[in-house]
């Protein structure tokens, strides 16, 4: 069965068609007194109050942390919950808010050759995120490795859902969660839509689970880095979507289409992993309003991968044999890869992407 999404993009280009946002379609933009605050939505769909949510002081959805590094980052433990949000990615969704603070950020691959972003929050739950965007088919099959997660999405088509509906993944859309949503000044249309993901934890804290390691596994030396290939730079190409990490003072500047990320804060956006993991993908049965399919990109399976630390690159194989299982990242003698312990920028790359690598052996 085909689903009409309107909410895809109608084109390649990197300005989207205005996305219909299916659970929050009657709510317009006020002017507040600062520079993203505007009106907040109910999952009524109404307006209850004037100004954006009250932030909910992070303390109060913290859990006693389980493990002696945290699972998501190798740094100090964390007893937070894990939230997911989807992020707009294209021109139309700049200045993105709160991308700087996620542990592990995917890109993704979705229609009409845009890339979204599935930034992942653990360490930091941060009281503004977004513009937040649909749901996709890759998003239920990857979440399940994290538990039971939260994800902050806003409407999609059928097979998305429904996909996610069969997941534990607990669905914090404005349908579920709508009081910690509000329309941005900042951005228009459909590009406008933030969230406090520290409400949402706090407000969902009993159906959200203990965090689970997605599978890495952190070593702040390890001797297979400083023998490995020296690679300053590395870029990702899907299609319309390039992302690009230049190792610089001993972190990875990460931009899209060669301007860095930076919070609308002013926040660069840095990485202290890349990971490159070499994904199938396949459409999913979903189409937007001129045909262009969505995609499944698979991250149940086996696959190639090349982790960046420290400017060097380590290779090796991925696995993962079920939706409930970490994804196991080995290299050649079939051992875990040491990931540096700190944030993790993640490219799902698809047949389809080009991967350009600047650096020399050594």
């Amino acid at each position: 069965m085909t689903w009409l999404l309107a909410s895809l993009s109608a084109c390649s280009s990197d300005t989207p068609a205005p996305e219909t946002v299916t659970s929050v379609t009657n709510v317009a933009a006020s002017t507040p007194p600062v520079a993203s605050s505007a009106t907040p939505t109910t999952p009524a769909k109404t307006v209850t109050a004037t100004t954006r949510p009250k932030p909910v002081a992070k303390s109060t959805v913290s859990r006693p942390p389980t493990a002696a590094k945290d699972l998501l980052t190798g740094l100090k433990p964390n007893g937070g919950p894990v939230i997911a949000a989807k992020i707009d990615n294209t021109s139309a969704g700049f200045p993105q808010f709160g991308v700087a603070d996620a542990d592990i950020v995917y890109v993704e691959q979705v229609e009409g050759g845009l890339t979204r972003l599935i930034a992942v929050f653990h360490s930091t739950l941060p009281a503004e995120v977004g513009p937040i965007r649909s749901v996709r088919s890759t998003d239920a099959e990857l979440l399940t490795s994290y538990g039971t997660p939260g994800l902050a999405f806003s409407g999609g088509a059928g097979g998305p859902l429904a996909a996610l509906a069969a997941t534990p993944v607990v669905d914090l859309s404005p349908d579920r969660a709508g009081s910690a949503y509000w329309r941005s000044d900042v951005g228009d249309g459909t590009h406008n839509l933030h969230v406090d993901l520290a409400r949402l934890a706090n407000d969902n804290i009993s159906e959200l689970g203990a965090p689970k390691s997605p599978g890495f596994h952190f070593a702040a030396t390890d001797p297979r880095v400083a023998a490995a290939p020296k690679a300053p730079a590395v870029s990702v190409t899907m299609q319309a979507g390039r992302t690009g990490f230049a190792f610089t003072d001993g972190r990875y500047v990460v931009s899209h289409k060669d301007s860095p990320y930076v919070d609308h804060d002013g926040t660069a956006v840095l990485a202290d992993n890349v990971l490159v993991q070499h994904v199938t993908d396949e459409p999913d049965g979903t189409v937007d309003s001129v045909g262009s399919p969505s995609y499944l990109s698979h991250t149940i399976g086996t696959g190639s991968f090349t982790l960046f630390r420290d400017g060097h690159q380590i290779s090796g194989t991925w696995k993962r044999a079920a939706a409930a299982d970490p994804t196991s990242f080995l290299d050649k003698a079939g051992k875990p890869v040491p990931f540096k312990p700190g944030k993790t920028w993640v490219l799902l790359a698809p047949q389809s992407a080009q991967v350009d690598v600047a650096g020399s052996a050594g």
